[in-house]
């Protein structure tokens, strides 16, 4: 089976997600729901000033960052990018679980892990997987990423406590999830397919698929204004 190419946009967001530089940092206070933080060098000197968002601030919810820290704390965030006027932005929950951060960082788009079936739900599959930290459930398979078989729900084709054998799409420290694909381990039903660009096939018709209708659109009724004296004048040109 050939390796599929990825959609550009789908790598772009892969990039995205891929966990940044781990910096020291210390907390100088609060902007509403974001923490004020100043980064620190390798001797513990303040440098530039950072900020983490209240939604990157731990994957304990709160409302008030306040509550989880203290201004003087020192932590380690990782990055997340530069905005605005070149501001750094970090996220705190990335590095909340040391032992979770290692694990997720231990894995790259492509590998191949096995777990077990958590959860089975309308909008994908929770997994637990071999060698996660305990009392977690870090995979998750998409509906999309499940199978290439037709089904109504999830629940047809899986169910919990099943082991299950997926690709890695990618590792979020941020949100402490890998997304999988159990579909890009099963070749798909176009492969057979891939050698045969430029030829004329032929085959029955097994199935007519209707294409819709159409209808005329109406242009919307406009009303007409009044002109002085009482006389009508046309709508706008536009309208």
């Amino acid at each position: 089976m050939s390796e599929p190419t990825r959609d550009p946009r789908m790598q772009a967001l892969i990039d995205g997600l891929l966990p940044g530089a781990v910096r020291r940092v210390r907390i100088t206070g609060f902007d509403g729901e974001d923490v004020l933080v100043r980064v620190l060098d390798a001797e513990g000197e303040e440098g530039e000033t950072a900020r983490i968002p209240g939604h990157e601030a731990s994957m304990r919810p709160t409302e008030r960052p306040a509550e989880l820290f203290a201004v003087g704390q020192e932590i380690e965030a990782e990055e997340i990018g530069r905005w605005g006027e070149d501001q750094l932005f970090l996220s705190a929950r990335a590095c909340e679980n040391p032992a979770l951060r290692s694990f997720l960082r231990a894995l790259a788009p492509g590998d191949v892990v096995t777990g077990t079936v958590a959860g089975v739900h309308d909008f994908g599959v929770f997994v637990h997987l071999d060698g996660e930290p305990d009392g977690l459930r870090t995979g998750f398979i998409r509906v999309p990423d499940l199978t290439w078989d037709r089904f109504g729900h999830p629940s047809e084709v899986i169910e919990p406590g099943r082991r299950v054998t997926a690709e890695v799409i990618v590792a979020e420290t941020r949100s402490g999830q890998v997304a999988l694909s159990s579909k890009a381990l099963r070749e798909g039903p176009l492969a057979r397919f891939e050698d045969q660009a430029g030829r004329t096939l032929t085959g029955p018709v097994v199935k007519i698929v209707p294409q819709g209708s159409r209808r005329e659109q109406r242009q919307p009724h406009r009303p007409r204004r009044p002109a002085p004296g009482g006389t009508e004048l046309p709508p706008p040109a536009g309208w």
